[in-house]
């Protein structure tokens, strides 16, 4: 044999074995902790979900899953973190319908919905619509009367700009003709506070938010967005049942940033799918009063696109696309 075919034929088995001793970018995943960021603060729904499933995933692939709560910006600081984490899958976020959806669109928050690669979608949430007890509200069409009375001094809280919540209140508002101001409260907890201290007049966010106040009597839930009655708010009437057209949920997944190596998203979506269909994990959302509403990362991708899509139009008919 001639030296160069011998010296040619060693260079492709080198190569060779040099590629099958590549290890997989998911072999040893995870070497270390996992971080889990919540753009919501300690206490909402939203941080809730996050704890379920870290304390799943911890019992499963052997390392911790640490939450770490970055609220602002109605839930944009936060997601706007996890989009600078270094794009290995060991940064996670819990990311929420309008900060991952509609915020891109209504200014530039730091990151594009396209920068996130969609783990699993976990849970979803009714919002609710809710006074201070002393508040002279006794319901929705109350609000709308003294809205049409006092056109743009009624006011309300939400998560945030942008949120679902403050979406579809102001379609709300736009279908009944009369216009509220919107305040942020910086997550659901936020916005809750400003209305027991009367800086609003009702907040509009997720009405697993409102169970223990509305049990201490220091909340009146006024209605679900729900198609039925919500079991942990038993007495408390649907929108349509007040004779509005109102069913909305704010949905809750994981998330990782869209460079992050395939094979170590495959290896998240097969544990999150493993521990989030079984009893336990349900018994855990019941304990937060979170639906469960899992759908697995193809799914997930087609429910975001659809919500970008939508929020587009709406967002451009009331007037807060960028």
């Amino acid at each position: 044999m001639k030296l160069s075919a011998w010296v040619g034929g060693m260079a492709v088995a080198i190569g060779l074995a040099t590629v099958t001793a590549v290890p997989s970018a998911a072999a040893g995943y995870p070497e270390k902790p996992v971080e889990i960021i919540v753009p919501f603060g300690a206490g909402d729904a939203l941080d809730g979900a996050a704890r379920v499933i870290a304390e799943r995933l911890k019992d499963s692939m052997g390392v911790p899953f640490i939450v770490k709560n970055i609220p602002g910006a109605g839930g944009g600081k936060g997601t706007a973190e996890a989009n600078k984490a270094r794009r290995d899958g060991y940064t996670l976020l819990m990311g929420s319908t309008g900060a991952l959806t509609a915020r891109p669109l209504i200014k530039d928050p730091g990151y594009k919905t396209a920068d996130f690669v969609p783990i699993a979608q976990l849970v979803e949430v009714p919002i609710g619509l809710a006074v201070a007890a002393d508040s002279p509200f006794q319901s929705v069409n109350d609000i709308v009367a003294a809205a049409r009375e006092a056109d743009g001094r009624v006011k309300y809280a939400t998560p945030g700009p942008g949120a679902t919540q403050h979406i579809n209140m102001e379609i709300f508002a736009r279908d009944q003709g009369v216009k509220m101001v919107h305040i942020g409260g910086r997550g659901g907890k936020g916005a809750v506070t400003k209305t027991l201290s009367g800086e609003v007049d009702f907040v509009f966010v997720g009405a697993s938010n409102y169970t223990s106040l509305a049990k201490a009597g220091k909340l009146r839930v006024l209605a679900v967005a729900a198609e039925r009655r919500v079991p942990y708010l038993p007495d408390v009437p649907t929108f349509r049942e007040q004779g509005f057209d109102v069913d909305v949920a704010v949905w809750f997944g994981l998330l990782t940033h869209s460079g992050a190596p395939g094979e170590v998203v495959g290896k998240l979506r097969e544990a999150v799918s493993a521990v989030a269909n079984t009893q336990a994990t349900r018994d855990l959302y019941r304990k937060f009063n979170l639906n469960e509403a899992f759908l697995d990362g193809a799914a997930f991708q087609r429910r975001i696109d659809a919500n970008v899509a939508k929020h587009a139009v709406v967002l451009k008919d009331i007037g807060l696309m960028k």
